[in-house]
């Protein structure tokens, strides 16, 4: 008998490299399946640009793990949308406004949500947005000015607002949203590229001024994944880019969301100023260069 349930052991701590620090040796099989599908049950999880793409899809898989999800967005139907979902999915989700480029704005809903809650387990600072195609030396600063307020200013007054209430509980998960951009550059889109290269150096440096506070910080790298702001690319180009990435395949936004649950799990505490791409392998041999230069041309 005993053999029989110390062979047991050994295949339930096998399942996802799970270790037996966190006692997971003392679980049954089920009861591991049940504790990694509840793994952030009454844990506030603050997404912003959550009405919709990456953002809808981290929201919907933080909430079917049992957070208490904070949609944060612009687009107010959109976020109502989210939140209908989550609800229909028997999860908890609160929505507010908020312009991640106004910082009185950020702290006055952050304020808001750590005064009903108490706490702020999870920051994930998703929200972004592009600008149409242009080369680099022909930008209008306004370009610049945009995409910078939201990208990179706008992660600092999230990171600023939560930042000192996860300092307090001594424990909290912030996640940068770069992208592929960030590593090799989007021709037509250099502001872009600034912003998301910009925010690996904010990635590192943040990591290792909050880690003596328990506090994780990871970055995640999206490729080619399915979202409305992809959408007018993968109308005529989506043959192109699948036959670019290895898994031949498009992106979703559910395997973005795998990745940010993955450094977002009490168990991850150990893994700080990481950066994870998820892009079925798309670096390893990309085409997307001459595509944009050809949409600059047009």
């Amino acid at each position: 008998m005993e053999k029989s349930v110390e062979s047991m052991r050994k295949i339930v701590l096998s399942m996802d490299f799970l270790e037996p620090a966190y006692g997971y040796n003392k679980l049954s099989k089920e009861e591991v399946i049940i504790m990694k599908n509840n793994c952030f049950t009454n844990q506030v999880a603050i997404v912003t640009g959550a009405g919709s793409g990456i953002g809808k899809g981290i929201a919907l898989d933080f909430a079917r793990k049992g957070a208490k999800v904070m949609v944060t967005d612009i687009n107010e139907e959109a976020m109502a949308a989210t939140k209908k979902q989550i609800l229909e999915l028997n999860g908890y989700a609160e929505t507010y406004y908020m312009d991640v480029s106004d910082q009185e704005i950020v702290e006055k809903v952050v304020t808001q949500i750590y005064s009903k809650h108490q706490k702020i387990d999870i920051l994930v600072c998703n929200a972004g947005l592009t600008s149409p195609p242009v080369l680099g030396i022909d930008m209008p600063e306004e370009y610049w000015d945009k995409l910078l307020k939201v990208h990179l200013y706008g992660t600092q007054y999230c990171v600023k607002a939560c930042g000192n209430y996860m300092k307090e509980a001594k424990y909290g998960r912030i996640i940068l949203m770069s992208s592929l951009a960030g590593v090799f550059g989007l021709a037509g889109n250099v502001n872009y590229a600034a912003a998301k290269t910009g925010l690996i150096g904010v990635n590192y440096t943040l990591a290792k001024e909050l880690g003596p506070y328990g506090i994780t910080v990871n970055a995640v790298q999206p490729g080619i994944i399915r979202t409305p702001m992809a959408a007018p690319a993968l109308a005529t180009l989506e043959e192109a880019l699948v036959g670019d990435t290895p898994v031949k395949r498009i992106g979703e936004s559910e395997d973005v969301a795998h990745a940010v649950s993955f450094f977002c799990q009490k168990e991850s505490g150990f893994i700080t100023g990481t950066v994870l791409r998820v892009d079925g392998g798309y670096i390893l041999q990309s085409g997307m260069d001459s595509i944009m230069l050809q949409m600059c041309q047009q």
